[in-house]
């Protein structure tokens, strides 16, 4: 995928459209699904579309805090630059500050807001990997994609992402009748988190810490969220019988 998009006189740079596009689903995607779980499930849309779009403008305009003599030599670099990991993560971290303290205040059920967020990262996941397509390994299989020369074919590891997230909707989509138990939520983190684990031994060779790559740490993390809510839940419903 080229790193700039061009229509006419209009160009974006693709990992932008990316990440607008991957907001704009995950709202849309909450928004349809809130409407079948009560008012509640519909106030955690309103807080989850508040939340992207405190991640979207943090993560594009964050490097101004950490290089604020851009705003006087380079003015038209703040809206050309994008953010890196560096943003992303003081973008989790500033949508994570208002979602605890708005859950809180509002006294929305976390159980039907995880749930909601999952369904709408899952979708999100499809749509960034389907704009910013991104290369693994070089395969000698058919279905390896073309970076440059025809000659070599790399793993499509935006594909693979994709159909783990399809086939964790397709879960998703079978137990909706618990949706707002927080069975969404365990689904989402335990296979989602296994399938991307399993993709990520196509990716580039990365630098690892304590043997995995940053990519398999986020996916551990995942799975780890997934089994420890599971264990939790269980525990509860124990005490309770």
């Amino acid at each position: 995928m080229p790193a700039q998009l061009s229509w006419g006189p209009f160009t974006i740079q693709t990992s932008l459209l990316a990440v607008i596009a991957a907001c704009a689903a995950l709202i849309v995607a909450v928004r349809l699904v809130s409407r079948f779980y009560g008012p509640a499930a519909k106030e955690a849309a309103e807080l989850v579309q508040n939340a992207a779009f405190i991640v979207l403008l943090v993560w594009k305009f964050g490097h101004v805090l950490f290089a604020p003599s851009v705003i006087w030599d380079r003015p038209l670099a703040i809206f050309i630059l994008n953010g890196g990991t560096r943003e992303a993560l003081l973008a989790a971290a500033a949508a994570a500050v208002y979602l605890v303290v708005s859950i809180r205040r509002k006294g929305i059920p976390l159980r039907i807001f995880l749930d909601l967020v999952s369904f709408g990262t899952i979708v999100a996941v499809i749509v960034y990997a389907a704009i910013d397509w991104r290369a693994g390994e070089a395969t000698t299989k058919p279905w390896g994609i073309v970076v440059s020369s025809p000659e070599f074919r790399y793993h499509p590891i935006s594909g693979y992402t994709i159909i783990v997230a399809l086939a964790v909707l397709m879960l998703l989509g079978f137990r909706r009748g618990k949706a707002g138990t927080g069975e969404w939520f365990r689904i989402a983190t335990l296979y989602m988190g296994a399938g991307l684990l399993l993709v990520s031994f196509w990716e580039v060779p990365a630098p690892t810490v304590l043997l995995f790559t940053a990519y398999q740490w986020r996916a551990l993390a995942l799975v780890a969220a997934g089994i420890i809510f599971s264990a939790g839940a269980h525990t509860k419903t124990t005490f309770q019988h």
